[in-house]
């Protein structure tokens, strides 16, 4: 059974992208032309997939988890093992995701491709092991980056220094509204 929908029902908003400019930990829905399984082997049909990037392009291929067979809960729980980080690049690093005025999360991987296989991704369990897929790159069609809604304990503990920056930031603009508002009031009184 696919997972899909619990997935796109987390995604608050899409963003059109190149495929030449996806970053690692990205949440991509993308068509994919593959050869149909039965009669002609250079008959390609079009699907569409929803996938975690791990590498946009290595040797002419994208290397991804294909998020059907994936739960919500199983993809909360890589990003809280993992980690989260903003994305760097592209439309969707001007706009206001989860964190007021920063850019959407998207899955940390910081490690070369390599050691990130061998380190994170090959102690996963199934279903996440085994949905590993290579797309050719040159058989990618649409790609649009998905502002993914992430739990909030995954958000809290992944961007906990940058939401107290803003709780304090938020904190001093109410004081000094306050402050102003009072010496208005004060100026406004009459004296005698």
């Amino acid at each position: 059974m696919s997972k899909l929908t619990q997935h796109s029902t987390r995604i608050r908003r899409r963003y059109n992208y190149s495929k030449g400019t996806l970053e690692k930990g990205m949440i991509v829905e993308m068509t994919y032309k593959r050869r149909v399984k039965k009669g002609d082997p250079s008959r390609l049909e079009s699907k569409g997939y929803m996938i975690l990037v791990l590498n946009p392009l290595y040797e002419g291929y994208l290397h991804a988890i294909s998020l059907e067979e994936v739960s919500s809960v199983q993809l909360n729980k890589i990003a809280r093992q993992w980690g989260l980080v903003n994305v760097g690049k592209g439309s969707a690093m001007v706009t206001s995701g989860i964190l007021t005025g920063l850019r959407i999360p998207k899955i940390e991987m910081k490690e070369s491709s390599n050691r990130f296989y061998s380190s994170k991704f090959a102690k996963t369990k199934p279903p996440i092991i085994n949905s590993y897929r290579t797309f050719d790159i040159k058989q990618v069609g649409k790609t649009t980056v998905c502002d993914y809604e992430w739990d909030k304990p995954v958000i809290d503990n992944s961007f906990a220094t940058i939401i107290a920056e803003q709780k304090l930031e938020t904190k001093t603009k109410a004081e000094e509204a306050a402050t102003k508002k009072k010496a208005l009031e004060e100026a406004k009184k009459p004296t005698n």
